[in-house]
């Protein structure tokens, strides 16, 4: 989009503005009402496209509305109908039912009565076996000879535990017999004069024990506090020293703090006098600029005009003659007529 137009009127507004104009009406459309304008129309199409897109989905509802009425009452109807046809299905399925159920009880009853005269013939078969088998029964036959077979078993048994008990008496009495010589070396073994002895040995035994330990207990803390007083006065020199180095680090960061302070005292101080050095030499290109500049500016505009052209034509500010005007005074040559907006740049 160009806003050719308007800014040509706004040029023309700005030209009628300008001191000295005629004051003439205002017959244009600046730039911020044509955007005004612009906006209104876009939002005037925007609301005429969304008042349809609402009509379009209302009337999109109400014909979807009457689809659903329309295809609710069909279904109705189908479920009527179908509702009548399975009613009859289901008349029909019943009566048969009926009828297939009187068959088969009659079918039923039939297959009781055979049962009954099945398990009748099973019966009498049964009993005919059982008669069978009483009469070639060797059970007790077998029954006695199994009673003679346990007999002479169990005799056999009380025989092997007759002599198992005598082998355990036997093992009884020489344990008997044992423990009765353990019992007499126990006794000998543990006399008052033995036991005595056996004390008194002891009691030497843990004498001589104790006085080697309060032996060992005197050296040992004799070494204790050799060492404890070997290792405090190491702990002594160490924080000494320690202290010594301490001290001499404070020293050493007072001194580097002194020293690092005094750099940087020369270092701002530096700073400064550079500043300055480079604010001078800022100073002197600037003045050497402008002596440029002003220079130039004399070598093009102080030059002495022709001696012929100032005393016959030309004139200065009011028509008065250049030899008696503000230019013959100072030199200036008179500025040349430039179009309007024009200026004028030195090289």
């Amino acid at each position: 989009m160009t806003y050719a137009q308007p800014s040509q009127s706004r040029g023309r507004t700005e030209t009628d503005a300008s001191p000295g104009a005629s004051g003439a009406a205002k017959e244009f459309t600046s730039k911020a009402e044509y955007n005004r304008w612009l906006i209104t129309q876009d939002n005037f199409a925007a609301a005429e496209a969304k008042r349809s897109q609402t009509k379009e989905g209302v009337d999109f509802v109400k014909e979807r509305q009457r689809q659903h009425q329309t295809k609710g009452l069909a279904r109705q109807q189908a479920a009527a109908v179908q509702m009548k046809k399975a009613s009859e299905s289901i008349e029909a399925h019943r009566e048969s039912n009926l009828t297939l159920g009187r068959s088969v009880y009659e079918e039923v009853a039939g297959w009781r009565k055979g049962a009954a005269e099945t398990k009748e013939q099973w019966s009498s078969h049964g009993k005919s076996i059982k008669e069978t088998q009483k009469a070639s029964n060797a059970v007790p036959q077998a029954m006695a000879a199994m009673t003679a077979t346990k007999k002479a078993q169990a005799q056999t048994t009380r025989d092997d535990d007759a002599k198992q008990e005598k082998a355990r008496k036997d093992l009884q009495d020489l344990y008997l017999e044992r423990s009765k010589k353990q019992a007499e070396r126990v006794r000998e073994e543990t006399a008052d004069a033995v036991v005595d002895d056996a004390k008194r040995f002891f009691f030497e035994q843990r004498l001589k024990c104790a006085s080697d330990t309060k032996t060992d207990a005197a050296r040992l803390e004799k070494e204790r506090k050799e060492e404890d007083a070997a290792f405090r006065e190491l702990q002594r020199k160490k924080r000494v020293k320690s202290k010594s180095y301490r001290v001499a680090a404070s020293k050493s960061k007072q001194a580097l703090l002194t020293l690092r302070a005094e750099e940087a005292t020369a270092m701002r101080e530096e700073k400064k006098r550079l500043a300055e050095t480079n604010r001078q030499r800022l100073d002197d290109e600037k003045r050497d600029r402008t002596a440029q500049v002003k220079g130039v500016q004399a070598n093009a505009f102080l030059q002495q005009p022709p001696e012929s052209a100032s005393r016959t034509s030309a004139t200065g500010e009011g028509g008065m003659p250049l030899e008696e005007s503000f230019y013959s005074l100072t030199n200036i040559r008179p500025p040349s007529p430039t179009p309007e907006g024009m200026q004028i740049t030195a090289a």
